[in-house]
């Protein structure tokens, strides 16, 4: 007989939810609404053969810390493996040190990109006893079957570990896993999807992951810490088969397609929006992008596809911040790829981002005029944060930026980097004002009111615009 293993979001004191998946860990705010917890379930279709899995995604569920003790006592797991993020660290292992003064003591496991870089100092200062380094599923398995079998786990790659004697040692890093395909499904079937529904439509949906790893060197972004640089790619064929299998066993009817850059290799794409009609698949999808990996011609595929929500990180409106972060792209890149998607009929996200090097007051106004001058149906403002595994928080860290000493502020609402051509006061007037001067038009608002349900006529004016912005995690001020 094998384990009882737990896994486990931890809880989060505030909000709808929280997602901690690879290099996005953030609060509910985009869609108003929890992910369905991937991570979570890929680990459990890994390690369910031979053990009894069960999946807690605290947040969605509204489990507090004392609640979730109550309910690891209650089942007694052998393993508690949870998934960790910067923001939340400090939470997340108070929770899991409370789990450990249980009588039975499960083991404690970890993953994520903090625990993945900072694996030495927690095993220091927590109760945890392994971290999973890195991409997790196969040194997850790897590592309950090391312990399953009474085995040395010092002979598992990429784990940070302490020994029985309490020694912290490291093994080598694992290579990433170049077959996906040979991966299973995520485990859905253990996961309440009620739980997880669009606004606007109120549907259930999933996250699909198509491929893994990002070439680009944004320096703010973690993808390359956790999945590597190098893009791997799942064939189509396997990417089909499970959203058949989604809409089959589950209902689904809508899709997340969630990718570091899910049009990272045109003809994949293209190859899986035929497959899609091949198929007479019938379902509603929205993936990530780049500005400079869409065409007119993809995105008309793309739209007969399904896809009816294009997500861009667009980061700044001016040229030299771009270049100075790592995008590798151009506001004239942005213009046309978000005329593009409109002439394709594919509704529009557009993300900023406040406070990147190179950032003055005068860049932030520009990012503020593009946001209102692009034709995007959605906009999200955020702080520049230099999350551990980013270039970004190496650089700050290097240059004595950081002015805040609490992993709880590093979340993209607050400005944690002290900038030479930027207060950070200014920042958040700055990031404010975007919202405002983002929102507050007619036809943003009304679209943007439409997606979060809310009721109303518009005219209702300021409420209704301050429950839009507790929807996407903004603190209104009435300055």
């Amino acid at each position: 007989m094998g384990f009882k293993i737990l896994l486990v979001n931890p809880p989060f004191g505030r909000g709808k939810g929280y997602s901690r998946e690879g290099r996005c860990t953030q609060e509910a705010g985009f869609w108003a609404t929890p992910w369905p917890p991937y991570s979570l379930a890929m680990l459990a279709a890994v390690l369910r053969k031979g053990n009894s899995v069960r999946i807690l995604d605290c947040p969605a569920r509204n489990i507090s810390e004392n609640k979730l003790s109550a309910v690891v006592a209650r089942s007694a797991p052998d393993i508690v493996m949870a998934s960790v993020g910067t923001e939340t660290i400090e939470s997340d292992l108070a929770a899991l040190e409370k789990i450990k003064t249980l009588p039975f003591k499960p083991l404690i496991v970890i993953f994520g990109v903090h625990a993945t870089v900072f694996a030495k100092d927690i095993l220091e200062n927590s109760a945890v006893d392994f971290v999973v380094r890195g991409e997790p599923e196969e040194t997850a398995r790897e590592l309950v079957g090391a312990l399953h079998n009474k085995l040395d786990p010092i002979e598992v790659k990429g784990i940070a570990g302490r020994s029985a004697s309490g020694r912290i040692f490291m093994t080598p890093p694992r290579d990433v896993i170049l077959d996906l395909d040979a991966l299973p499904f995520p485990a859905w079937d253990l996961v309440d999807l009620d739980r997880y529904r669009l606004p606007g439509s109120k549907r259930r949906f999933i996250l699909v992951n198509t491929l893994r790893g990002c070439p680009f060197p944004c320096v703010f972004c973690t993808a390359r810490a956790y999945y590597g640089a190098r893009a791997r790619l799942r064939s189509v064929q396997s990417v089909l088969d499970e959203i058949e299998a989604g809409i089959a066993r589950h209902g689904i009817r809508d899709v997340f397609f969630w990718s570091d850059t899910f049009t990272l290799v045109r003809e994949q794409v293209k190859e899986l929006c035929a497959g899609i009609a091949g198929r007479g698949m019938k379902f509603r999808w929205v993936a990530n992008s780049r500005v400079d990996t869409v065409d007119p011609e993809l995105l008309d595929l793309m739209k007969k596809a399904g896809c009816w929500l294009l997500s861009y990180g667009l980061e700044s409106g001016d040229d030299r911040v771009l270049e100075r972060s790592g995008k590798k792209i151009t506001v004239a890149q942005v213009e046309q790829a978000v005329a593009w998607t409109r002439a394709a009929g594919i509704k529009s996200a557009g993300h900023f981002i406040f406070g990147l090097p190179g950032e003055t007051e005068e860049t932030a106004q520009k990012t503020i005029a593009l946001a209102r001058r692009l034709d995007l149906d959605f906009a999200q403002f955020y702080a520049a944060v230099p999350y551990p595994g980013s270039a970004l928080f190496d650089e700050a860290v290097r240059e004595g930026r950081i002015r805040d000493d609490s992993w709880r502020s590093f979340n993209q609402a607050d400005f944690v980097m002290d900038l030479p051509g930027i207060a950070r006061a200014a920042l958040y007037r700055t990031r404010r004002k975007a919202y405002h001067a983002f929102y507050f038009r007619p036809r943003t608002l009304k679209t943007a009111l439409s997606q979060a349900s809310l009721r109303g006529p518009i005219a209702s004016g300021a409420r209704a615009v301050k429950k839009l912005f507790k929807k996407i995690s903004l603190t209104w001020d009435d300055e």
